[in-house]
């Protein structure tokens, strides 16, 4: 096998169909696709084992709501590709995305992990586009892209090894940017490319964009931890990109008296 797709479900039965069959239209026959149902309250369990029903490639989990981190780590869990892929089930692929990036990983079988661009769809249509290079070490890849700005899990492909003993934190907000350097510390060469689009659907309700003191703290605490981790000083390369994150946080959380 060669892709695994993992899906976490969980109150999107506008937008399910949408993302599975922008996956499906891929052209990649050497794959499966990982529905989780994280215990939607909602009609999507019945959705999932329809599309099962549909596709071989598709298989399902239900299991009791533990959160996304939870949801992603039960796909992983059972993935058999040689890597794997993470898609958000209010999001999408557009065509013709999956079938080169796994050709460039079949010809440099060295590189770890593909990360590709990205379109936003809210008002900004904000486009996030990366230029064709390969990184020889984690540290140049975090560093030289400021790798923080853009700790998606989902628009990466991994070698599905960097998950043998490497997990989402349950219970966390920001869990992309807490895991990206746990996976870069034990990662080789990093390709970025300009193949490829992964669609973002803006949540306004979700929890990460809710501007309280919880979810600024564990913000904080996920950059912080980025920034020890992948040793980035305010002097190193683009360091204090990172640290004027990390100083504007602080500031909501204690210059206003918080």
């Amino acid at each position: 096998m060669l892709l695994s797709v993992i899906i976490p479900v969980y109150k999107v039965e506008q937008t399910l169909d949408r993302c599975v069959e922008s996956v499906l239209r891929q052209g990649v026959d050497d794959m499966e696709v990982i529905l989780v149902d994280d215990g939607s309250p909602d009609n999507c369990p019945a959705m999932c084992d329809d599309w099962a029903k549909k596709d071989h490639r598709i298989r399902v989990i239900h299991k009791e709501n533990g959160g996304l981190s939870d949801a992603r780590n039960a796909g992983i869990d059972i993935a058999k590709g040689d890597y794997i892929t993470f898609v958000d089930s209010d999001d999408y692929l557009l065509d013709g995305t999956y079938a080169p990036l796994l050709r460039t990983l079949l010809d440099e079988r060295d590189i770890d992990i593909l990360e590709y661009g990205i379109e936003q769809t809210d008002d900004t249509r904000l486009v996030i586009t990366l230029e064709d290079r390969i990184y020889p070490s984690a540290a140049d890849y975090w560093h030289e892209t400021m790798a923080w700005n853009h700790a998606y899990a989902w628009n990466k492909i991994y070698r599905r090894t960097l998950f043998d003993k490497v997990r989402f934190k349950r219970g966390r907000l920001f869990e992309d940017l807490l895991i990206l350097p746990e996976l870069l510390q034990i990662c080789g060469k990093i390709m970025t490319t300009t193949h490829g689009t992964y669609v973002y659907s803006t949540n306004n309700d979700g929890i990460s964009k809710q501007n309280n003191r919880r979810t600024t703290l564990q913000l904080l605490k996920a950059e912080i931890h980025g920034a020890r981790v992948m040793r980035t000083f305010p002097w190193s390369k683009n360091g204090k990109n990172l640290y004027y994150y990390i100083m504007c946080r602080a500031y909501d959380l204690l210059g206003k008296g918080g």
